[in-house]
């Protein structure tokens, strides 16, 4: 979806988005817009952990 967002589409909703990505419909992103139930502060902290991940990884010298 945030690659979508980011494009340069002239008009964005569910199904430009979703087409964009390479989805056949947009009920995925609907899904996500509109039922999925998620908790905000979870998210913030799988996105940390990933981000410190990929920080520490590539400024490990190789071996």
């Amino acid at each position: 979806m945030v690659l979508g967002l980011l494009s340069d589409l002239p008009r964005k909703n569910c199904w430009t988005i979703a087409e964009h990505i390479g989805d056949t419909t947009p009920d995925g992103l609907q899904h996500l817009l509109r039922r999925a139930k998620w908790d905000a502060d979870l998210v913030r902290d799988d996105l940390r952990a990933a981000t410190c991940w990929c920080i520490w990884r590539t400024s490990r010298p190789c071996s």
